[in-house]
């Protein structure tokens, strides 16, 4: 039982810092995709 939670314990802790270290690593897709002669817009796609 000891180990269970310990495990559950390592394994949230690994989660959440995954996630902070993901939030400050990647980039938003209308930075990372786009170039001088792109641009990406937040708007619905209207044709």
């Amino acid at each position: 039982m000891k180990a269970f939670v310990s495990g559950l314990i390592a394994a949230l802790v690994i989660a959440i810092g995954a996630a902070f270290i993901l939030q400050t690593v990647n980039k938003p897709a209308d930075v990372a995709f786009s170039t001088e002669g792109a641009r990406v817009t937040h708007e619905t796609h209207q044709n």
